[in-house]
């Protein structure tokens, strides 16, 4: 079975659980968890929306993407525990740190992912999806019939169902 088909399974499978718990304790219940289900659903799918559309221009653009590793960028982001020999020459202090300057990400440089990202940050679905987050929750708020406990297993649903997805994703 397909990654995503494995995952969805899950994510609706524990919202039933929930749902049949919240029936049992009142439509209070209900109304919170699966408003905050549904919110939280949507800003995962529109954050996954406007990445992959994000993604899809650079590779449109000619921009390399995913081809260092990040995770070893930011475990060792000066390349300490690198298994390369290390020679252990003299080095002019003043050139070596000339180097390093240049290799770290200027304000400039800052500043244009930025504007690159602006796009996925910006993304007309996303910030309809965070509205409906908040819409709701003041809703909630409004009608005095906020509960905090189903909200928030409400909002726990996607994630957990995600988790418990992947763990039975074959690799």
């Amino acid at each position: 079975m397909h990654p995503i088909k494995v995952i969805t399974f899950t994510i609706i499978v524990v919202d039933l659980v929930l749902v049949f718990f919240s029936l049992s304790k009142g439509v209070s219940w209900l109304l919170n968890s699966q408003l905050a289900f549904l919110s939280s659903l949507f800003v995962t799918l529109a954050s996954f929306y406007s990445y992959r559309r994000l993604i899809q221009k650079r590779v449109e653009s000619g921009v390399e993407v995913g081809n260092s590793d990040v995770i070893e960028k930011i475990e060792d982001p000066y390349d300490l525990y690198s298994e390369a020999e290390q020679s252990n020459q003299e080095v002019d202090l003043k050139a070596f740190i000339k180097e390093e300057r240049a290799k770290q990400i200027g304000l400039k440089q800052s500043g244009q992912n930025l504007v690159k990202s602006a796009g996925g940050i910006l993304n007309p679905v996303r910030l309809l999806s965070y509205l409906f987050l908040v819409v709701s929750f003041l809703y909630l708020v409004d009608q005095k019939r906020l509960e905090l406990i189903p909200y928030l297993l409400g909002l726990f649903v996607v994630p957990l169902g995600a988790l418990i997805g992947s763990l039975f994703v074959k690799k």
